[in-house]
């Protein structure tokens, strides 16, 4: 019985399958059941001569099992019958074997294995029936290369289906990467320019701030030797109004009113002595702040100047990025193209 659709009817029209092969091939059933554990014995003996054959069965299945799926085929040959569910049976088997990684030249020269031993063993049971027997065999097992090839083409296909939706899903993280790099590289660009500028504004600003305390530490100088002058004339006021005391002393009477002018300089000249060594004092507490200032400074500017050097760092990483993003963008377009 053959029951397909147009297509399939075609083709194995093309292959040249009647129904009186498929009528031939189920009276001839019998025989089929009396050779079939010979037939998959000796399939099998065949097929584990080959070391890597042998690796894929035992890593997917096991011998006994597979024959056992071997005898329920041998016997479907014998049935009489061409359906769509053997059809889509023989393409499912043939799927599994792409999957597991069996090749189409191991797959296809089994067909010739087998046909090799059903010559063999049907021989001397069909009688004169034999070649028409093993013909109509050799027809089904064409149309079963036919249904693996057509089962390997669609694994095939899905396969690049995936491999294509996986490029896809690149191409997207792709463009989200890019983009989400071309945001960065703005913000940090234009933070890098900033910090460049407030570096170098605030280097600039140490400098002259330096430059300012190196000035007050001069005019400090100045003062300092300023106080250095008063203190010598001080001293010496003091010293004038205690020789005019002196000499006020000797005159007696006479002398009263000069020593009241001694005693008004040597008081100024005491005065003066202590108002000195209160500037002499505060000038020594400037001169320290300054110090401490300077010291503040000098370590401030190196600071900024770090900092504009770290700049100019964050600034070739920015550079280095942009690249990245660039490199990346390319890639994409170049994925795009070829799709």
């Amino acid at each position: 019985m053959i029951d397909l659709s147009p297509a399939r009817v075609k083709q194995i029209s093309f292959i040249g399958i009647t129904q009186n092969d498929l009528e031939l091939l189920r009276v001839y059933r019998p025989i089929f059941e009396k050779v079939v554990e010979e037939i998959v014995t000796r399939f099998y003996e065949h097929l584990q001569r080959e070391p890597e054959l042998l690796d894929l069965i035992n890593r997917h299945s096991t011998i006994e099992r597979l024959k056992q799926t071997q005898r329920q085929y041998w016997l479907s040959l014998a049935e009489g019958i061409l359906t769509e569910p053997f059809i889509e049976q023989r393409i499912r088997i043939g799927q599994i074997h792409s999957h597991i990684g069996l090749s189409t030249d191991y797959y296809l020269g089994s067909y010739m294995v087998y046909l090799d031993l059903a010559i063999e063993l049907l021989k001397p049971l069909a009688g004169e029936r034999w070649p028409a027997v093993t013909h109509a065999l050799s027809k089904m097992f064409n149309l079963d290369s036919q249904l693996v090839l057509e089962a390997y083409e669609k694994q095939e296909k899905h396969k690049l289906t995936v491999i294509a939706s996986e490029k896809d899903n690149l191409l997207q993280a792709v463009t989200e990467v890019t983009q989400e790099l071309t945001g960065m590289i703005a913000e940090l660009s234009e933070n890098s320019r900033i910090i460049a500028s407030a570096a170098h504004t605030t280097a600039a600003s140490q400098e002259t701030a330096h430059e300012l305390v190196e000035q007050l530490h001069q005019e400090i100088g100045q003062i300092d030797e300023m106080s250095t002058s008063i203190r010598e004339i001080s001293d010496r006021t003091h010293l004038l109004g205690l020789n005019a005391a002196i000499e006020a002393a000797h005159a007696g009477e006479n002398g009263r009113g000069f020593e009241v002018v001694a005693g008004e300089v040597r008081k100024l000249a005491q005065s003066s002595k202590q108002t000195l060594m209160q500037i002499q004092g505060l000038v020594d507490g400037i001169k320290s702040k300054l110090d401490h200032i300077q010291q503040e400074s000098i370590e401030m500017a190196t600071s900024a100047k770090q900092q504009a050097a770290n700049s100019g760092e964050l600034s070739m990483f920015v550079q280095m990025i942009e690249k990245v993003a660039e490199d990346l963008s390319q890639l994409q377009n170049a994925n795009q193209t070829s799709v």
